[in-house]
């Protein structure tokens, strides 16, 4: 017997749904790496004039001698000992000399205890007027300093310009001591570049050390320590002398009334002397 199916045949499944799409496919952006470091730049002082001899000081006085300064003078002061003190003090004007290798000093002076010493006309930042004098002998050299203020970054600093003076030959030489790193006072170390009075050139290093509120202690070293001690006139003047047992520095101030007003050291003190001189 064959039998043959009758009736509906199985239903057929359904197709298969494909699962939906994904998002669009975001790649990670591209690393940057961060920039290379940079150290920040180090510090150079200026730098030193050795090329030719270094201008002298701004405050050197630019106008013919001060016949008015020349004349014997009634002093009366107090030494740096405490001990009062008078006498006379006779200012001459010093005659042009041709073997000066920059100019000279222009005044002599002489105190009727023995002391003598040579001076230059100087002015400060306020043009105050000061008649800047090392004395004491031949072998004492005075070197007296304006503090040119400048700006590194934030930080005030200086560079001290000095007109160098040598009294045994009343000659004048130039200095400029600049500081090994930016700072606002004095006492700390220099690179020195220099001209004596006979135009050798010298390079080296200075110190400055504090002694009291107006005294300071220096050593230049252009080869060989040399001491010496100085004296703080305002915040824009400073004055030191070398040489030793003897050597000293005042820096007078000119009055307009023709009185002088000095501030004054010798070697071995640690203190300042004053001293007032009228015609």
């Amino acid at each position: 017997m064959i039998l043959s199916s009758c009736g509906p045949s199985p239903s057929q499944p359904p197709p298969a749904t494909l699962p939906p799409l994904s998002p669009t496919y975001t790649p990670f952006p591209t690393y940057t790496p961060f920039p290379t470091y940079t150290p920040p730049p180090t510090y150079t002082p200026p730098a030193l004039q050795v090329t030719e001899p270094p201008t002298p000081a701004p405050f050197a006085n630019k106008e013919p001698v001060s016949p008015g300064l020349a004349g014997i003078y009634t002093v009366n002061g107090t030494a740096p000992d405490g001990k009062v003190y008078s006498g006379k003090l006779n200012i001459t004007i010093n005659p042009a000399s041709s073997s000066s290798y920059t100019k000279q000093a222009e005044y002599n002076l002489s105190w009727n205890g023995g002391r003598a010493g040579a001076g230059i006309l100087i002015k400060d930042v306020l043009a105050n007027t000061f008649l800047a004098t090392g004395f004491g002998g031949p072998v004492c050299s005075t070197v007296f300093y304006y503090a040119f203020p400048y700006q590194v970054g934030d930080t005030s600093t200086f560079t001290l310009y000095g007109i160098r003076l040598e009294p045994g030959t009343y000659a004048l030489g130039s200095e400029i001591a600049s500081p090994i790193a930016p700072r606002s006072i004095l006492v700390g170390d220099y690179s020195l570049a220099g001209y004596n009075a006979n135009g050798n050139e010298y390079q080296g290093t200075l110190s400055i050390t504090q002694n009291a509120a107006t005294v300071w202690q220096l050593a230049w070293n252009p080869g060989l320590t040399t001491p010496g001690i100085g004296i703080s006139v305002n915040k824009s003047l400073f004055a030191a002398s070398f040489g030793g047992y003897g050597c000293g520095v005042a820096v007078y101030q000119v009055n307009s009334d023709g009185s002088l007003h000095a501030t004054w050291t010798v070697w071995g003190d640690t203190q300042v002397g004053e001293e007032t001189a009228i015609k």
